[in-house]
Protein backbone atom coordinates (compact mmCIF):
# COMPACT_ATOMS: atom_id res chain seq x y z
CA UNK A 1 0.00 0.00 0.00
CA UNK A 2 1.41 3.42 -0.92
CA UNK A 3 1.88 6.13 1.69
CA UNK A 4 -0.52 8.57 -0.03
CA UNK A 5 -3.42 6.15 0.46
CA UNK A 6 -2.89 5.89 4.27
CA UNK A 7 -5.03 7.89 6.71
CA UNK A 8 -3.59 11.20 7.86
CA UNK A 9 -3.04 9.96 11.45
CA UNK A 10 -0.90 7.03 10.26
CA UNK A 11 1.20 9.28 8.04
CA UNK A 12 1.69 11.62 11.01
CA UNK A 13 2.72 8.70 13.23
CA UNK A 14 5.33 7.63 10.69
CA UNK A 15 6.64 11.19 10.50
CA UNK A 16 6.97 11.28 14.29
CA UNK A 17 8.81 7.98 14.26
CA UNK A 18 11.28 9.30 11.69
CA UNK A 19 11.85 12.50 13.71
CA UNK A 20 12.30 10.54 16.95
CA UNK A 21 14.79 8.19 15.26
CA UNK A 22 16.83 11.16 14.04
CA UNK A 23 16.82 12.73 17.52
CA UNK A 24 17.94 9.44 19.12
CA UNK A 25 20.77 9.16 16.59
CA UNK A 26 21.89 12.74 17.26
CA UNK A 27 21.72 12.18 21.02
CA UNK A 28 23.83 9.03 20.72
CA UNK A 29 26.40 10.84 18.57
CA UNK A 30 26.66 13.83 20.91
CA UNK A 31 26.83 11.52 23.90
CA UNK A 32 29.67 9.62 22.31
CA UNK A 33 31.60 12.83 21.65
CA UNK A 34 31.06 13.96 25.23
CA UNK A 35 32.22 10.53 26.41
CA UNK A 36 35.45 11.05 24.52
CA UNK A 37 36.28 14.57 25.68
CA UNK A 38 34.62 15.37 28.98
CA UNK A 39 35.06 14.53 32.60
CA UNK A 40 32.91 11.49 33.16
CA UNK A 41 31.36 9.85 36.17
CA UNK A 42 30.41 6.27 35.46
CA UNK A 43 28.29 4.19 37.82
CA UNK A 44 29.95 1.24 39.49
CA UNK A 45 27.87 -1.23 37.51
CA UNK A 46 29.22 0.09 34.21
CA UNK A 47 32.78 0.89 35.16
CA UNK A 48 34.05 -1.44 37.86
CA UNK A 49 32.07 -4.68 37.50
CA UNK A 50 34.37 -6.97 35.57
CA UNK A 51 34.66 -10.57 34.50
CA UNK A 52 37.67 -12.76 33.80
CA UNK A 53 38.02 -11.51 30.23
CA UNK A 54 38.05 -7.87 31.39
CA UNK A 55 40.85 -8.59 33.84
CA UNK A 56 43.23 -9.32 30.97
CA UNK A 57 42.87 -5.96 29.20
CA UNK A 58 41.37 -3.53 31.69
CA UNK A 59 43.16 -0.43 30.46
CA UNK A 60 42.49 -1.10 26.77
CA UNK A 61 38.85 -1.97 27.40
CA UNK A 62 38.17 1.12 29.49
CA UNK A 63 40.45 3.62 27.78
CA UNK A 64 37.58 5.52 26.14
CA UNK A 65 35.85 5.84 29.49
CA UNK A 66 38.57 8.01 30.97
CA UNK A 67 39.11 11.73 30.59
CA UNK A 68 42.49 13.12 29.63
CA UNK A 69 44.52 15.57 31.64
CA UNK A 70 47.16 18.11 30.70
CA UNK A 71 50.58 16.56 31.37
CA UNK A 72 52.26 19.94 31.93
CA UNK A 73 49.75 20.78 34.66
CA UNK A 74 50.51 17.46 36.29
CA UNK A 75 54.25 18.12 36.10
CA UNK A 76 53.83 21.56 37.69
CA UNK A 77 51.31 20.97 40.47
CA UNK A 78 49.24 17.81 40.00
CA UNK A 79 51.78 15.36 41.38
CA UNK A 80 52.10 17.38 44.60
CA UNK A 81 48.47 16.72 45.47
CA UNK A 82 48.99 12.97 45.16
CA UNK A 83 52.17 13.08 47.25
CA UNK A 84 50.49 15.24 49.90
CA UNK A 85 47.51 12.88 50.15
CA UNK A 86 49.75 9.81 50.25
CA UNK A 87 51.89 11.29 53.03
CA UNK A 88 48.75 12.06 55.08
CA UNK A 89 47.32 8.57 54.56
CA UNK A 90 44.42 9.91 52.48
CA UNK A 91 42.81 8.03 49.59
CA UNK A 92 44.44 8.80 46.25
CA UNK A 93 42.76 9.93 43.01
CA UNK A 94 42.43 7.34 40.26
CA UNK A 95 44.90 8.89 37.80
CA UNK A 96 46.58 6.27 35.61
CA UNK A 97 49.46 6.97 33.23
CA UNK A 98 49.61 4.72 30.17
CA UNK A 99 53.30 5.43 29.75
CA UNK A 100 56.03 7.62 31.21
CA UNK A 101 55.04 10.64 29.13
CA UNK A 102 57.04 12.91 31.43
CA UNK A 103 60.79 13.14 30.81
CA UNK A 104 61.90 12.39 34.35
CA UNK A 105 65.60 12.77 33.58
CA UNK A 106 65.36 16.53 33.25
CA UNK A 107 64.38 17.03 36.90
CA UNK A 108 66.56 17.20 39.97
CA UNK A 109 66.53 14.02 42.06
CA UNK A 110 63.90 15.00 44.64
CA UNK A 111 61.26 16.09 42.12
CA UNK A 112 62.08 13.17 39.83
CA UNK A 113 61.37 10.76 42.67
CA UNK A 114 58.14 12.51 43.61
CA UNK A 115 56.89 12.46 40.04
CA UNK A 116 57.73 8.78 39.70
CA UNK A 117 55.98 7.92 42.97
CA UNK A 118 52.88 9.93 42.05
CA UNK A 119 52.67 8.14 38.68
CA UNK A 120 53.21 4.66 40.09
CA UNK A 121 51.17 4.70 43.29
CA UNK A 122 47.64 4.84 41.77
CA UNK A 123 48.55 2.17 39.21
CA UNK A 124 50.00 -0.18 41.86
CA UNK A 125 46.93 0.28 44.05
CA UNK A 126 44.60 -0.35 41.12
CA UNK A 127 46.41 -3.52 40.09
CA UNK A 128 46.21 -4.80 43.65
CA UNK A 129 42.48 -4.08 43.56
CA UNK A 130 42.22 -6.25 40.46
CA UNK A 131 44.15 -9.07 42.08
CA UNK A 132 41.79 -8.98 45.06
CA UNK A 133 38.81 -8.98 42.70
CA UNK A 134 40.29 -12.05 41.04
CA UNK A 135 40.62 -13.60 44.47
CA UNK A 136 36.90 -13.08 45.05
CA UNK A 137 36.07 -14.54 41.64
CA UNK A 138 38.22 -17.55 42.48
CA UNK A 139 36.33 -18.10 45.74
CA UNK A 140 33.00 -17.86 43.93
CA UNK A 141 34.21 -20.38 41.35
CA UNK A 142 34.80 -22.94 44.08
CA UNK A 143 31.51 -22.15 45.84
CA UNK A 144 29.63 -22.72 42.59
CA UNK A 145 31.89 -25.60 41.52
CA UNK A 146 32.57 -23.75 38.27
CA UNK A 147 35.21 -26.08 36.82
CA UNK A 148 35.82 -23.86 33.79
CA UNK A 149 36.89 -20.91 35.95
CA UNK A 150 38.78 -23.14 38.36
CA UNK A 151 40.77 -24.44 35.41
CA UNK A 152 41.33 -20.87 34.15
CA UNK A 153 42.81 -19.73 37.48
CA UNK A 154 44.81 -22.94 37.86
CA UNK A 155 46.51 -22.42 34.51
CA UNK A 156 47.01 -18.69 34.94
CA UNK A 157 48.58 -19.08 38.38
CA UNK A 158 50.42 -22.26 37.46
CA UNK A 159 49.37 -24.61 40.23
CA UNK A 160 51.55 -27.69 40.64
CA UNK A 161 51.34 -30.15 37.76
CA UNK A 162 48.45 -28.19 36.20
CA UNK A 163 49.29 -29.45 32.69
CA UNK A 164 48.54 -33.03 33.70
CA UNK A 165 45.36 -32.42 35.67
CA UNK A 166 42.11 -33.69 34.18
CA UNK A 167 39.73 -30.92 35.20
CA UNK A 168 36.73 -32.84 33.90
CA UNK A 169 37.06 -35.47 36.60
CA UNK A 170 38.39 -33.81 39.74
CA UNK A 171 37.97 -35.55 43.07
CA UNK A 172 37.00 -33.68 46.24
CA UNK A 173 40.58 -34.01 47.52
CA UNK A 174 42.02 -32.61 44.27
CA UNK A 175 39.65 -29.64 44.36
CA UNK A 176 40.64 -28.94 47.98
CA UNK A 177 44.34 -28.96 47.09
CA UNK A 178 43.80 -26.65 44.12
CA UNK A 179 41.79 -24.24 46.28
CA UNK A 180 44.54 -24.17 48.91
CA UNK A 181 47.19 -23.38 46.30
CA UNK A 182 45.15 -20.65 44.64
CA UNK A 183 44.32 -19.09 48.02
CA UNK A 184 48.06 -18.72 48.63
CA UNK A 185 48.77 -17.45 45.12
CA UNK A 186 46.02 -14.92 44.36
CA UNK A 187 46.61 -12.03 46.72
CA UNK A 188 47.99 -8.50 46.88
CA UNK A 189 51.64 -7.46 46.81
CA UNK A 190 52.74 -4.80 49.36
CA UNK A 191 52.77 -1.37 47.74
CA UNK A 192 56.12 -0.39 49.25
CA UNK A 193 57.85 -3.42 47.74
CA UNK A 194 56.33 -2.90 44.29
CA UNK A 195 57.33 0.75 44.35
CA UNK A 196 60.87 -0.06 45.50
CA UNK A 197 61.44 -2.69 42.82
CA UNK A 198 60.04 -0.49 40.06
CA UNK A 199 62.37 2.34 41.14
CA UNK A 200 65.39 0.01 41.21
CA UNK A 201 64.69 -1.85 37.98
CA UNK A 202 63.77 1.26 35.96
CA UNK A 203 66.17 3.80 37.45
CA UNK A 204 63.22 5.82 38.74
CA UNK A 205 61.57 5.61 35.33
CA UNK A 206 64.61 6.81 33.39
CA UNK A 207 65.82 3.56 31.82
CA UNK A 208 65.51 2.89 28.10
CA UNK A 209 63.38 -0.17 28.83
CA UNK A 210 60.95 1.89 30.91
CA UNK A 211 60.63 4.70 28.37
CA UNK A 212 60.49 2.59 25.20
CA UNK A 213 58.78 -0.55 26.47
CA UNK A 214 56.94 0.43 29.67
CA UNK A 215 59.15 -2.18 31.37
CA UNK A 216 59.37 -1.24 35.03
CA UNK A 217 60.55 -4.51 36.57
CA UNK A 218 63.26 -5.88 34.26
CA UNK A 219 61.34 -9.04 33.39
CA UNK A 220 63.16 -11.21 30.87
CA UNK A 221 61.67 -12.95 27.86
CA UNK A 222 63.18 -15.38 25.39
CA UNK A 223 60.88 -14.07 22.66
CA UNK A 224 62.66 -11.09 21.10
CA UNK A 225 59.43 -10.10 19.32
CA UNK A 226 57.91 -8.92 22.59
CA UNK A 227 61.00 -7.44 24.18
CA UNK A 228 63.94 -5.06 23.88
CA UNK A 229 67.50 -6.36 23.57
CA UNK A 230 70.16 -4.72 25.75
CA UNK A 231 72.08 -2.26 23.55
CA UNK A 232 75.39 -3.49 24.87
CA UNK A 233 74.50 -7.13 24.18
CA UNK A 234 72.41 -7.38 21.01
CA UNK A 235 73.42 -11.01 20.57
CA UNK A 236 71.89 -11.99 23.91
CA UNK A 237 69.40 -14.87 23.78
CA UNK A 238 66.98 -12.91 25.97
CA UNK A 239 65.24 -9.54 25.90
CA UNK A 240 63.56 -7.32 28.46
CA UNK A 241 59.82 -7.83 28.11
CA UNK A 242 57.88 -4.86 26.72
CA UNK A 243 54.31 -3.83 27.50
CA UNK A 244 51.57 -1.73 25.94
CA UNK A 245 51.27 0.37 29.08
CA UNK A 246 52.55 0.69 32.65
CA UNK A 247 49.55 -1.14 34.10
CA UNK A 248 50.38 -4.24 32.06
CA UNK A 249 53.95 -4.14 33.35
CA UNK A 250 52.77 -4.00 36.99
CA UNK A 251 50.21 -6.73 36.29
CA UNK A 252 52.83 -9.03 34.77
CA UNK A 253 55.21 -8.46 37.68
CA UNK A 254 52.48 -9.25 40.22
CA UNK A 255 51.49 -12.39 38.33
CA UNK A 256 55.14 -13.46 38.30
CA UNK A 257 55.44 -13.17 42.08
CA UNK A 258 52.05 -14.81 42.55
CA UNK A 259 52.66 -17.77 40.27
CA UNK A 260 56.37 -18.65 39.91
CA UNK A 261 57.64 -21.51 42.07
CA UNK A 262 60.67 -19.39 43.07
CA UNK A 263 58.45 -17.22 45.28
CA UNK A 264 56.48 -19.98 47.03
CA UNK A 265 58.03 -19.20 50.43
CA UNK A 266 57.12 -15.53 49.95
CA UNK A 267 53.50 -16.46 49.31
CA UNK A 268 53.35 -18.76 52.34
CA UNK A 269 54.76 -15.97 54.50
CA UNK A 270 52.17 -13.54 53.09
CA UNK A 271 49.29 -15.93 53.85
CA UNK A 272 50.53 -16.47 57.41
CA UNK A 273 50.74 -12.72 58.05
CA UNK A 274 47.38 -11.86 56.47
CA UNK A 275 45.68 -14.65 58.42
CA UNK A 276 46.68 -12.86 61.63
CA UNK A 277 45.09 -9.60 60.47
CA UNK A 278 48.40 -7.73 60.59
CA UNK A 279 49.25 -5.24 57.82
CA UNK A 280 51.52 -6.86 55.25
CA UNK A 281 54.96 -5.22 55.31
CA UNK A 282 56.82 -4.80 52.03
CA UNK A 283 60.05 -4.36 53.99
CA UNK A 284 59.70 -7.80 55.59
CA UNK A 285 58.32 -9.51 52.50
CA UNK A 286 61.37 -8.32 50.55
CA UNK A 287 63.38 -10.91 52.48
CA UNK A 288 62.01 -13.50 50.05
CA UNK A 289 63.21 -11.76 46.86
CA UNK A 290 66.59 -13.49 46.73
CA UNK A 291 65.53 -15.41 43.57
CA UNK A 292 64.51 -12.23 41.71
CA UNK A 293 68.02 -11.23 40.60
CA UNK A 294 71.38 -12.90 40.09
CA UNK A 295 72.88 -11.07 43.07
CA UNK A 296 70.61 -13.07 45.39
CA UNK A 297 70.54 -11.93 49.02
CA UNK A 298 72.21 -8.64 48.08
CA UNK A 299 69.11 -7.86 46.03
CA UNK A 300 66.84 -8.26 49.05
CA UNK A 301 69.06 -5.83 50.94
CA UNK A 302 68.89 -3.41 48.02
CA UNK A 303 65.07 -3.48 47.98
CA UNK A 304 64.85 -3.11 51.76
CA UNK A 305 67.27 -0.16 51.67
CA UNK A 306 65.15 1.48 48.96
CA UNK A 307 62.04 1.08 51.10
CA UNK A 308 63.74 2.33 54.26
CA UNK A 309 65.61 5.30 52.77
CA UNK A 310 62.54 6.58 50.91
CA UNK A 311 60.05 5.74 53.68
CA UNK A 312 57.94 3.69 51.26
CA UNK A 313 56.49 1.64 54.13
CA UNK A 314 53.95 4.40 54.82
CA UNK A 315 52.29 3.51 51.49
CA UNK A 316 51.44 -0.07 52.54
CA UNK A 317 48.11 1.18 53.91
CA UNK A 318 47.34 3.48 50.97
CA UNK A 319 44.13 3.11 48.99
CA UNK A 320 42.25 4.76 46.13
CA UNK A 321 39.27 7.08 46.24
CA UNK A 322 35.89 5.37 45.98
CA UNK A 323 34.62 4.04 42.66
CA UNK A 324 32.28 6.97 42.04
CA UNK A 325 35.13 9.46 41.68
CA UNK A 326 36.61 10.58 38.37
CA UNK A 327 39.04 8.25 36.60
CA UNK A 328 41.77 9.71 34.43
CA UNK A 329 44.05 7.95 32.02
CA UNK A 330 47.02 9.86 30.65
CA UNK A 331 48.62 8.82 27.37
Amino acid sequence: MKLKNLPHTIKSSNSYLIIISILVLLTFTMGFLFWKIGYIKLPYSLKEKINIKDLKNLDLANQNAYSKVNIKNFEQTGFKKIIAKANKGMSLPRIYFSKLSIDLEKYETSKKKQLFISIMLPIILRENELVLQERELMKIAFLKNNIKKIEYFSRKYRIKNFKNINFNSLSYLEISKIKEQLSNKINKIPTSMVLAQSAIESGWGSSRFAKEGNALFGEWTWNSNIGLKPKGNLSANYAVKSFLNISESVRSYMLNLNSHYAYEKMRLYRSAVLNTGITLSGYKMANYLDKYAEIGLDYTLKVKDMIRSNKFDKFDNSDLENNNDHHLIIN
